[in-house]
Protein backbone atom coordinates (compact mmCIF):
# COMPACT_ATOMS: atom_id res chain seq x y z
CA UNK A 1 0.00 0.00 0.00
CA UNK A 2 1.32 3.41 -0.97
CA UNK A 3 1.45 6.31 1.50
CA UNK A 4 -0.88 9.29 1.20
CA UNK A 5 0.16 12.41 -0.70
CA UNK A 6 0.66 14.17 2.65
CA UNK A 7 2.95 11.35 3.82
CA UNK A 8 4.95 11.60 0.58
CA UNK A 9 5.32 15.36 1.11
CA UNK A 10 6.55 14.78 4.67
CA UNK A 11 9.01 12.12 3.50
CA UNK A 12 10.38 14.48 0.86
CA UNK A 13 10.78 17.32 3.35
CA UNK A 14 12.32 15.14 6.07
CA UNK A 15 14.89 13.86 3.59
CA UNK A 16 15.61 17.42 2.46
CA UNK A 17 14.75 16.63 -1.15
CA UNK A 18 13.52 19.60 -3.15
CA UNK A 19 10.46 19.43 -5.37
CA UNK A 20 12.77 20.11 -8.32
CA UNK A 21 15.05 17.16 -7.47
CA UNK A 22 12.09 14.83 -6.91
CA UNK A 23 10.59 15.93 -10.24
CA UNK A 24 13.88 15.27 -12.04
CA UNK A 25 14.27 11.71 -10.78
CA UNK A 26 10.56 10.96 -11.23
CA UNK A 27 10.38 12.18 -14.82
CA UNK A 28 7.79 14.88 -14.16
CA UNK A 29 7.89 18.67 -13.87
CA UNK A 30 8.44 20.57 -10.63
CA UNK A 31 4.99 22.12 -11.05
CA UNK A 32 3.53 18.60 -11.21
CA UNK A 33 5.09 17.79 -7.81
CA UNK A 34 3.81 21.10 -6.39
CA UNK A 35 0.26 20.44 -7.66
CA UNK A 36 0.45 16.86 -6.40
CA UNK A 37 1.42 18.01 -2.91
CA UNK A 38 -1.36 20.61 -2.91
CA UNK A 39 -3.87 17.93 -3.90
CA UNK A 40 -4.94 19.76 -7.04
CA UNK A 41 -4.32 16.79 -9.38
CA UNK A 42 -5.26 13.15 -9.35
CA UNK A 43 -1.95 11.39 -10.07
CA UNK A 44 -1.48 8.15 -11.96
CA UNK A 45 -0.54 5.13 -9.85
CA UNK A 46 2.73 4.57 -11.71
CA UNK A 47 3.90 8.14 -11.05
CA UNK A 48 3.10 7.89 -7.33
CA UNK A 49 4.85 4.51 -7.19
CA UNK A 50 7.99 5.95 -8.81
CA UNK A 51 8.03 8.92 -6.41
CA UNK A 52 7.50 6.67 -3.39
CA UNK A 53 10.18 4.21 -4.48
CA UNK A 54 12.74 7.00 -4.87
CA UNK A 55 11.90 8.55 -1.48
CA UNK A 56 11.96 5.15 0.19
CA UNK A 57 15.34 4.23 -1.33
CA UNK A 58 16.78 7.60 -0.33
CA UNK A 59 15.54 7.18 3.22
CA UNK A 60 16.92 3.65 3.54
CA UNK A 61 20.30 4.63 2.14
CA UNK A 62 20.51 7.56 4.56
CA UNK A 63 19.62 5.34 7.53
CA UNK A 64 22.12 2.65 6.56
CA UNK A 65 25.12 4.92 6.15
CA UNK A 66 27.72 4.24 8.82
CA UNK A 67 29.67 7.45 8.45
CA UNK A 68 30.92 10.10 10.79
CA UNK A 69 29.65 13.64 10.60
CA UNK A 70 33.15 14.81 9.66
CA UNK A 71 33.06 12.78 6.44
CA UNK A 72 29.98 14.58 5.07
CA UNK A 73 30.19 18.05 6.62
CA UNK A 74 30.77 21.21 4.64
CA UNK A 75 34.16 22.34 5.89
CA UNK A 76 33.93 25.90 4.63
CA UNK A 77 31.96 27.47 7.43
CA UNK A 78 30.71 30.97 6.68
CA UNK A 79 29.77 32.90 9.79
CA UNK A 80 29.02 36.43 10.90
CA UNK A 81 29.48 38.45 14.09
CA UNK A 82 26.81 39.88 16.38
CA UNK A 83 28.16 43.34 15.55
CA UNK A 84 27.76 42.90 11.79
CA UNK A 85 24.91 44.72 10.09
CA UNK A 86 21.82 42.78 9.07
CA UNK A 87 22.39 43.94 5.49
CA UNK A 88 25.91 42.49 5.53
CA UNK A 89 24.62 39.11 6.76
CA UNK A 90 21.82 39.11 4.17
CA UNK A 91 24.30 39.88 1.40
CA UNK A 92 26.48 36.93 2.44
CA UNK A 93 23.45 34.61 2.52
CA UNK A 94 22.27 35.82 -0.88
CA UNK A 95 25.71 35.52 -2.50
CA UNK A 96 26.33 32.04 -1.07
CA UNK A 97 22.78 30.74 -1.46
CA UNK A 98 22.46 30.06 2.28
CA UNK A 99 19.32 30.45 4.35
CA UNK A 100 21.17 30.91 7.65
CA UNK A 101 24.52 31.88 9.13
CA UNK A 102 25.98 30.89 12.49
CA UNK A 103 26.76 33.95 14.61
CA UNK A 104 30.07 33.80 16.48
CA UNK A 105 32.07 36.10 18.73
CA UNK A 106 35.56 37.23 17.75
CA UNK A 107 37.01 34.49 19.96
CA UNK A 108 35.01 31.83 18.06
CA UNK A 109 32.16 31.16 20.50
CA UNK A 110 28.81 30.39 18.85
CA UNK A 111 26.13 32.74 20.18
CA UNK A 112 23.25 32.40 17.73
CA UNK A 113 22.02 32.03 14.20
CA UNK A 114 20.69 34.61 11.76
CA UNK A 115 18.17 33.30 9.23
CA UNK A 116 16.22 34.67 6.32
CA UNK A 117 13.11 33.82 8.34
CA UNK A 118 14.26 36.07 11.20
CA UNK A 119 14.46 39.01 8.84
CA UNK A 120 11.20 38.14 7.06
CA UNK A 121 9.44 37.96 10.44
CA UNK A 122 10.61 41.49 11.21
CA UNK A 123 9.27 42.75 7.89
CA UNK A 124 5.94 40.99 8.47
CA UNK A 125 5.71 42.66 11.89
CA UNK A 126 6.03 46.05 10.21
CA UNK A 127 9.73 46.86 10.16
CA UNK A 128 10.74 48.87 7.12
CA UNK A 129 13.58 47.88 4.85
CA UNK A 130 15.16 51.21 5.69
CA UNK A 131 15.14 50.37 9.42
CA UNK A 132 16.94 47.08 8.74
CA UNK A 133 19.91 48.98 7.37
CA UNK A 134 20.72 50.24 10.86
CA UNK A 135 20.17 46.97 12.76
CA UNK A 136 22.92 44.70 13.96
CA UNK A 137 22.78 40.91 13.76
CA UNK A 138 22.57 40.60 17.56
CA UNK A 139 19.17 42.37 17.54
CA UNK A 140 17.66 39.81 15.15
CA UNK A 141 19.55 36.54 15.66
CA UNK A 142 17.87 33.44 17.01
CA UNK A 143 19.17 30.54 19.04
CA UNK A 144 22.26 28.59 18.06
CA UNK A 145 22.07 25.59 15.75
CA UNK A 146 22.53 22.19 17.42
CA UNK A 147 26.15 21.08 17.71
CA UNK A 148 27.78 17.65 17.53
CA UNK A 149 31.35 16.41 17.67
CA UNK A 150 33.00 15.61 14.32
CA UNK A 151 33.27 11.91 15.25
CA UNK A 152 29.51 11.55 15.82
CA UNK A 153 27.71 9.08 13.53
CA UNK A 154 25.65 10.64 10.77
CA UNK A 155 22.56 8.81 12.04
CA UNK A 156 22.73 10.92 15.19
CA UNK A 157 21.84 14.09 13.33
CA UNK A 158 18.77 12.84 11.40
CA UNK A 159 16.36 13.72 14.23
CA UNK A 160 18.04 17.11 14.66
CA UNK A 161 17.50 17.96 11.00
CA UNK A 162 13.76 17.45 11.41
CA UNK A 163 13.66 20.53 13.64
CA UNK A 164 16.71 22.48 12.54
CA UNK A 165 17.92 23.55 9.13
CA UNK A 166 21.50 22.51 9.91
CA UNK A 167 23.83 21.11 12.57
CA UNK A 168 27.18 22.63 13.49
CA UNK A 169 30.20 20.32 13.77
CA UNK A 170 32.83 20.87 16.45
CA UNK A 171 36.22 19.45 17.35
CA UNK A 172 37.32 20.08 20.92
CA UNK A 173 34.72 22.84 21.20
CA UNK A 174 35.92 24.64 18.06
CA UNK A 175 33.67 25.00 15.03
CA UNK A 176 34.87 22.88 12.12
CA UNK A 177 31.93 22.64 9.75
CA UNK A 178 28.22 22.38 9.17
CA UNK A 179 25.86 19.65 7.98
CA UNK A 180 22.63 20.58 6.24
CA UNK A 181 19.91 18.43 4.71
CA UNK A 182 21.62 18.97 1.36
CA UNK A 183 24.83 17.42 2.75
CA UNK A 184 22.86 14.32 3.79
CA UNK A 185 21.50 13.96 0.27
CA UNK A 186 24.94 14.36 -1.27
CA UNK A 187 26.22 11.65 1.07
CA UNK A 188 23.39 9.31 0.09
CA UNK A 189 24.30 9.72 -3.57
CA UNK A 190 28.03 9.44 -2.96
CA UNK A 191 28.18 6.57 -0.46
CA UNK A 192 25.15 4.49 -1.43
Amino acid sequence: MLPTIEELRKMRKNLGISQKELARVSGVSQSYIARLEKGSINPAYDKIRKIFDYLNRSGQRAKNMDLTVESIMTKTLITCYPTDSIMSALNIMRQRGYSQLPVITHDGKTVGTITESDVNDMLIKGASIESLKNLLVRKVMGSTLPQVDKSSPVSMIYPMLKYSSAVLVTDGGELRGIVSKADILKAVEEYA
